[in-house]
């Protein structure tokens, strides 16, 4: 998966991206906490 590089990332709870989330059943929370985890794991590799 890609989170494509976007200055003006739709990121709020109701943009399209966390909504596409949801549609997993993944909270606005775990997709960030997801996010953040998988970037942290890269830049450690």
């Amino acid at each position: 998966y890609v989170l494509e590089v976007n200055t003006l990332p739709g990121m709020t709870k109701n943009s399209l991206f966390p909504k596409s989330a949801a549609g997993i059943n993944m909270s606005f929370e775990e997709l960030l906490d997801t996010i953040i985890e998988k970037s942290l794991k890269v830049n450690r590799e």
